[in-house]
């Protein structure tokens, strides 16, 4: 079937519904068209549709559970990479003044590490705990 032809065919397949006087399209027929081969991990929220190929059947809900946990391991990186004096070591009065004076002068984005990015860390800590 030619690329024209399957365009062709896929409008066929388009279903709308009667919302108040307008018809609204209630399907997406192209939507798995742009999909290769092999399982696919969809998660849709409101706002976000996230895909994630190459997902092994048998690890399916650990992949899923493991994405799901991401954000969370965002914040707790975020948290953690926070530029501050270490607890215990003894730092000056003034130190501690200048340290503050800083933070206040060019904004809290200078009490983090920047590199790499916390989703990349998530990420990588995710794919640590998928791997065999």
């Amino acid at each position: 079937m030619k690329a024209i032809d399957r365009i062709e065919f896929d409008k066929q397949n388009i279903l709308y519904r009667k919302v108040g006087k307008k018809y609204v399209r209630a399907n997406d027929p192209w939507a798995y068209s742009g999909l290769g081969e092999g399982w696919w991990l969809v998660k849709v929220e409101e706002g976000s549709t996230s895909m994630r190929s190459i997902v092994y059947p048998e690890q399916a809900e650990i992949t899923a559970a493991a994405k799901d946990k991401e954000d969370q391991l965002v914040k707790i990186i975020r948290e953690a990479s926070e530029a501050k004096p270490k607890e215990g070591v003894p730092m000056s009065e003034q130190a501690r003044k200048d340290w503050q004076w800083f933070i206040n002068k060019h904004g809290k984005e200078f009490s983090t590490i920047y590199f790499p990015s916390f989703q990349e860390n998530a990420e990588k800590i995710v794919q640590a705990l998928l791997t065999k």
